[in-house]
């Protein structure tokens, strides 16, 4: 049992090592902060938001009044309801007041005169719906769903009325439906313009299902590569091919360069391999009810040669400045099996700005969340596809010049490690250090 004891507490000792432990630690504080995330967008999400109704607030049938039937629904947020000063049918006047107050969607219905009227003659109400799109992440677009469900409120309500009156020859399909909103009634306003038949909830269905597969296959390449390179400079260094390395007469900057660059277009072949494997998996799993079928060129979010031009460099640049990263942590590895721990704090950076970009986005996160999500260079290119998509290239090319300053620094930074003496002796025997600690 001794001998056993001795393997098990040098094995423990091996592998539960500061970096080890502490990689774990961030990864608890990782996922609760997720969890966080997600619970706050999903809190959010189902908080009843504010809209608007183009209604008056007077009788407009049998006592029926829309405006005070929601507000009594709505309770003590009666205040989320705002009666809008706005016509029904003047499209320019709802849109200019919506951007105005600050509503995302609103419905509108006709002038108590025409309503009443259109109801005695058995004919349907048409309630039309406004919407203004904001990108948001996959909780942003309840606002296409309450506008629905409200008209479906309404529906009954006002056909419960009906139906208690009705008469031997009434029409049984206006009795249950009175009020019809669909096709050209639904407008979705975009940098300013309307677009008819189309949701922000349809919109952000069909872009999220274009886009998702970025953030997970730039995850698993940056996973992938630095697990590679960072296990390549423990093996170099167990095998002593490294110090021979360092003995040629080569320049140190020319050999980090050299590794980063050709592990960099490894790296974004694999990435662009893994994005038609999964764009065939994704595909084979949507329905097409689930990708969305919304002509998003029709809407002005289409991409063209010069966005996937930015898309490329933004992945090629986030791969250079992960081996950056890797080269750093590389170097103070002494051995294989010390290398594989040092890739979890990579595996933590590339797995952040994956859940902020897939459940709150990076125009739903606040302020503190987007400054951590930009900081982190691998986020860039899982957003660059959707911000492009919403005509922000000056958020792709920010990222762009971030990661160069990055990617710079992080090359400066190795050579300046493969200059002493820690890449061949160890974090522990690095005579800096020691010189500061007082150990000799």
């Amino acid at each position: 049992m001794s001998h056993l004891s001795s393997i098990v507490r040098k094995e423990l000792k091996e592998l539960l090592t500061p970096g080890s432990v502490i990689s774990v630690l961030v990864m608890v504080f990782l996922f609760a902060g997720m969890g966080g995330l997600i619970g706050g967008e999903v809190e959010k999400a189902s908080e009843l938001p504010s809209f608007g109704l183009v209604a008056d607030d007077t009788d407009y049938y049998e006592g029926w009044n829309p405006y005070q039937y929601l507000v009594s629904q709505y309770g003590d947020q009666s205040d989320k309801v705002v009666l809008m000063e706005s016509q029904y049918g003047d499209e320019e006047a709802i849109i200019a007041e919506m951007q105005e107050k600050g509503i995302s969607s609103v419905l509108a219905l006709p002038a108590a005169d025409d309503f009443r009227m259109s109801i005695e003659s058995g004919i349907q109400v048409v309630v039309e719906q406004y919407y203004l799109f904001e990108p948001t992440g996959m909780f942003g677009t309840i606002s296409s769903s309450l506008a629905t469900s409200i008209v479906a409120m309404l529906n009954t309500d006002l056909s419960e009325i009906l139906i208690s009156g009705m008469s031997e020859d009434a029409d049984y399909a206006f009795l249950t439906s009175p009020l019809v909103s669909s096709g050209d009634d639904v407008k979705t306003v975009i940098d300013g313009v309307a677009h008819e038949g189309v949701t922000p909830a349809e919109i952000a269905n069909t872009i999220s299902s274009q886009t998702l597969m970025i953030p997970i296959v730039i995850m698993i390449v940056i996973v992938m590569i630095g697990s590679i390179v960072i296990s390549s400079i423990g093996s170099e260094k167990e095998n002593k091919t490294l110090e021979t390395l360092l003995t040629l007469p080569i320049k140190r900057t020319t050999i980090v360069s050299g590794k980063i660059v050709a592990s960099a277009i490894v790296g974004l072949v694999y990435g662009l391999a893994y994005m038609v494997g999964m764009s065939f998996y994704m595909g084979s799993l949507m329905s097409p009810a689930s990708v969305g079928n919304v002509d998003l060129a029709a809407l002005g979010m289409s991409l063209d040669m010069v966005d996937w031009v930015l898309i490329l460099i933004s992945m090629f640049l986030s791969i250079i400045c992960a081996l950056g990263i890797c080269m750093v942590l590389g170097a103070f590895a002494k051995n294989y099996k010390s290398a594989q721990t040092m890739t979890m704090p990579l595996s933590i950076l590339a797995m952040v700005p994956m859940f902020v970009i897939m459940f709150s986005g990076w125009y739903g996160a606040g302020a503190v969340v987007q400054g951590i999500t930009f900081a982190i260079p691998f986020s860039h290119p899982m957003m660059a596809m959707q911000a492009l998509m919403y005509g922000d290239v000056t958020l792709v090319v920010a990222g762009i010049a971030y990661m160069l300053v990055f990617a710079l620094a992080t090359i400066l930074v190795t050579v300046k490690l493969y200059n002493s003496d820690i890449l061949i002796t160890g974090l522990g025997q690095n005579k800096t250090l020691q010189r500061l600690t007082g150990k000799s």
